[in-house]
């Protein structure tokens, strides 16, 4: 099942709670009348105190979409609802660089998501076979956990982004999500993350640069 992910970065002056309204409200009401879309997921990340990676990317959101198949995804950003989208993504953003990823279907709802998002060390996929079971041995690491996910942005892929918004020059290229039924198991486990990094990151250091670690808030749209 075709999947895209899309970082959003609010707009410049705008609170954390005006751009969480108007993006899981206003918006969110018109992207899920987007053509062949069958999942919708909001992650609304949450305020935390510097960690791993901190400052590395401009994210203050990250959009999950699932398509019923490749024939669709086209179809679904050239239509009229599209359009409308662009014209409202200059209400509450300034940022937004999103892009195809590899990853499986929808998961269960996760209220509350540690995302680990890296790019390649030699900017390749060569490696991505060693990700998903580092991805399995840190979702088993944490007490709590409910599943993992992993996303790895489609190598060449044309990405997503606006004229008239900023885009991520340095875009995720790996992003493993593992979900949490709490806030505050979410935040033990990034914690974790980032005291003990050098036993978390074991198997993946020569391989992942740009490692970030954050928390957020999972909103299931459709």
């Amino acid at each position: 099942m075709p999947k895209r992910i899309t970082y959003l970065e609010k707009r410049d002056g705008l609170t954390r709670e005006a751009f969480r309204a108007h993006w899981s409200t206003t918006h969110a009401d018109i992207a899920q009348g987007l053509p062949g879309v069958t999942d919708y997921r909001q992650n609304h990340l949450l305020e935390s105190t510097p960690g791993l990676g901190a400052g590395l990317y401009s994210v203050d959101g990250i959009v999950e979409l699932w398509f019923a198949d490749d024939d669709v995804v086209q179809a679904g950003f050239d239509s009229a609802v599209a359009d409308r989208l662009i014209v409202d993504e200059q209400e509450f953003l300034s940022g937004l660089t999103g892009g195809p990823v590899h990853a499986g279907g929808a998961h269960a709802p996760w209220p509350f998501k540690l995302w680990v998002l890296a790019r390649w060390r030699d900017d390749t996929a060569a490696d991505v076979e060693a990700v998903e079971p580092w991805a399995g041995r840190l979702g088993a690491a944490f007490d709590g956990a409910l599943g993992w996910g992993v996303n790895v942005l489609v190598p060449g892929a044309e990405l997503l982004v606006r004229a008239a918004l900023r885009r991520e020059e340095q875009i995720p290229q790996v992003a493993v999500s593992i979900g949490f039924a709490d806030e505050a198991s979410a935040r033990t486990a990034v914690g974790a993350l980032t005291d003990q990094a050098g036993d978390h990151l074991d198997g993946v250091r020569g391989i992942l640069a740009g490692l970030y670690a954050c928390v957020a808030e999972e909103l299931v749209i459709i």
